[in-house]
């Protein structure tokens, strides 16, 4: 299994690298998991198609220039609308209809072999969430690494405080409160074209 995976990515890297440009056409499958003085709840959201564009950089090709990406939050669900409305409440949406997550510039390639050189083709990866007007640093535990030719999919999880965010928990009546931790998974699936 492992020289299969081995030969997979070595695979990716070599299009990356011999390729005059390799976009990645990105998609995310989010769930999040809360708690109440109630019961437990999770629900589920989605981002918006990007794409990671790769360009030159001091000689070297397949650098993603401080990439973004963003969720609806009009598009998360709870499963109970009562709870998506305080929740959508609590984001103020009208005001500020989208969560956005924010890169530094990528190495894909070096990302990669970070990566596959763990036991658990596993690692990390930063990036800076911006909530409303609010920005947090998060660090995401990266696990199933996934890469074909055509695809890599990899799950990024990470805690995060409401509290943080400066965000209000929702309650109702003020007895039902939902707890300031949220757990966080995003499942990434990109898929590669070349210019």
């Amino acid at each position: 299994m492992k020289l299969k995976i081995l030969i997979s990515v070595t695979t990716f890297l070599l299009l990356a690298t011999t390729a005059t440009a390799l976009n990645l056409e990105g998609r995310c499958a989010i769930k999040f998991f809360g708690e109440s003085t109630l019961s437990d709840f999770d629900g589920q959201a989605i981002c918006q198609p990007f794409t990671l564009k790769t360009e030159e950089a001091a000689g070297k090709a397949g650098i993603i220039r401080q990439p973004a990406v963003k969720i609806l939050v009009g598009k998360m669900d709870t499963d109970n609308s009562s709870r998506d409305k305080k929740m959508y409440a609590m984001f103020e949406q009208e005001s500020y209809p989208e969560i956005q997550g924010l890169f530094a510039d990528l190495d894909p390639d070096v990302i990669l072999q970070q990566w596959q050189a763990t036991e658990t083709n596993s690692g990390s990866l930063g990036f800076n969430l911006m909530i409303r007007e609010v920005s947090q640093r998060v660090e995401a535990t990266i696990s199933d690494l996934i890469v074909t030719p055509e695809q890599i999919s990899f799950v990024m999880k990470f805690p995060l405080s409401l509290a943080s965010f400066q965000l209000e928990p929702p309650s109702v009546f003020g007895m039902i409160r939902v707890d300031d931790k949220v757990r966080v998974e995003v499942r990434v699936f990109l898929r590669k074209s070349l210019d």
